[in-house]
């Protein structure tokens, strides 16, 4: 039964408008969290340096001097390659590496390159920018094309791999020279030390920018990587593998799914396998992108039995690790009711109000989402959520005292509940104190959560016409409590969504007098 209670509605609205279901199942928003550049920069340099501090051992490098040249022409390079490895080149000693290098003395060729290659492996002021200007990208690249020497083809990789870690102009300076191309066709190479460098050359391109990204993906860069993982005989090898196929999947704009999508089941296997948490970061990040798709991603995921590892995952120490971590089942969690069925069976509420109470907020933040993904779920799942005392509580909390995101975050968790939790779920809420905190965030600034409030305020107002047939019990209390006269005055807000909400709620519940 309506009110009869008179409020004045402002504007000409269109009421009923019909919801779209993505504000239910609602995917990542612009300021979702992300690596930030800065951090995700330091961690790829951390990368490139282990790389260019590398030691390989002498026994694997003889390998890589052919049997077929002269014996006299082994022998010496084999010595000098013993002498180079326990040798410091710096800057000064520029000039003779690069007159050696044009040199069309082999033995000379190597000590230049082998030279050129250890003075561009320091931690700090690498001379990549002399490199370039001295025009050696295009020869070291015709040395990897001659294929004449494997280890001269793996000292000029390595050069330029350091060369790539500089920035995104220096390493310009070799994907205009084709070197994407000859990178990639490297990492199907006979010899193991060359294809891992490639390895590294193809992570630091990847890294640099998106554009980048894309060329490697066009020109077929995912599938031979996946091939190393997958006959990898030593965990670096695996570690080196996954960094760098990760990089080929991160990044916005995502790659095209059509050139990423045979490494999800490789990274699934690699997050069950390994314990590293570097290499578990590098697998999660990247499947926290390959996981954002439809229901067949999801599907992927959870046939690969990595849900459980996942949920385990969330109690590591490393943060850099539970954000993704915690996207991925965000993810599969906006999947259909089956699949987030799944994740729920598997434990996920139980690592939930640790994580609610974090003190990081990306962490509070990305629980607060996957929450709001289960309550927009089914009424089985919205009651899991619900009929937690302590998860309701603490959402209570965030939604009153956190910062503006969680509070938004946090208030989309509870609002989706509204729609299809079963009659006793909104009862419930409103006994634990649901609009208690919806007055509050009724009197608060952002616009974005008003809306989301409101919506669900008419939601529970909907369950409360079907509950108390002579009389809404909510509608009442929220009389009572002002809320009502609150919503009156936002009728006169400047957000338009703000002011239909509103009328949708007094059009009604009251009868009107327009003020037209």
């Amino acid at each position: 039964m309506q009110s009869q209670n008179q409020f004045a509605l402002f504007g000409n609205a269109q009421v009923n408008e019909p919801e779209q279901n993505s504000e239910i199942k609602k995917k990542r928003d612009d300021f979702a969290t992300e690596i930030r550049s800065k951090d995700r920069n330091a961690i790829i340099n951390n990368k490139r340096l282990a790389q260019n501090n590398q030691n390989t051992s002498i026994q694997e490098q003889l390998s890589l001097i052919p049997q077929t040249l002269p014996f006299d022409i082994q022998q010496a390079l084999k010595t000098q390659q013993e002498v180079l490895t326990k040798r410091t080149f710096t800057f000064e000693d520029f000039s003779d590496i690069l007159q050696k290098i044009y040199s069309t003395d082999v033995i000379q060729l190597h000590y230049g390159v082998t030279g050129l290659r250890k003075m561009l492996s320091v931690e700090s002021g690498a001379p990549i920018q002399q490199v370039i200007d001295a025009n050696l990208v295009p020869k070291l690249i015709e040395i990897i094309q001659k294929e004449q020497i494997p280890q001269l083809v793996l000292e000029a990789a390595w050069a330029l791999t350091n060369v790539a870690s500089g920035t995104t102009q220096q390493t310009q300076s070799i994907i205009d020279k084709g070197g994407i191309y000859l990178f990639v066709k490297l990492l199907s190479s006979q010899y193991r030390d060359i294809a891992e460098q490639a390895v590294w050359a193809i992570g630091n391109i990847a890294g640099d920018c998106t554009q980048y990204r894309d060329l490697i993906l066009r020109v077929g860069g995912v599938d031979p990587l996946i091939t190393i993982i997958q006959n990898a005989q030593n965990k670096n090898t695996i570690k080196h593998c996954t960094w760098s196929l990760s990089n080929l999947c991160r990044g916005k704009p995502i790659p095209e799914f059509k050139y990423v999508k045979n490494a999800l089941p490789v990274f699934c296997k690699v997050i069950i396998d390994e314990t590293d948490p570097e290499v578990l970061t590098d697998a999660c990040w990247a499947m926290s992108y390959l996981s954002d798709g439809d229901n067949s991603r999801l599907q992927t995921v959870i046939d690969s039995q990595v849900v459980p590892t996942l949920i385990k995952l969330l109690d590591h120490s490393s943060l850099q690790l539970v954000i993704p971590t915690l996207r991925i089942l965000g993810n599969v969690v906006t999947g259909d009711e089956q699949q987030t069925t799944y994740v729920l069976n598997q434990g996920l509420l139980n690592k939930i109000l640790k994580l609610l109470s974090h003190e990081k907020k990306a962490i509070r933040r990305e629980t607060c989402w996957t929450i709001s993904n289960i309550t927009a779920g089914s009424s089985n799942q919205v009651s899991q959520v619900v009929r937690d005392g302590a998860i309701l509580e603490k959402l209570f909390t965030l939604m009153t005292t956190d910062v503006e995101e969680i509070v938004r975050e946090s208030t989309w968790a509870i609002a989706n509940s509204t729609k299809n939790g079963s009659n006793s779920d909104i009862q419930l809420l409103v006994q634990k104190g649901l609009f208690n905190v919806f007055k509050h965030l009724l009197e608060g600034e952002d616009t974005q959560t008003m809306t989301v409030v409101l919506e669900a305020l008419f939601n529970v107002l909907k369950r409360g016409d079907q509950d108390f047939q002579d009389d809404n019990y909510y509608l009442t209390n929220l009389e009572q409590m002002g809320v009502i006269r609150r919503i009156e005055e936002l009728q006169k807000h400047h957000n338009q969504n703000v002011y239909q909400k509103c009328f949708n709620i007094l059009e009604q519940y009251y009868e009107a007098e327009s003020e037209l």
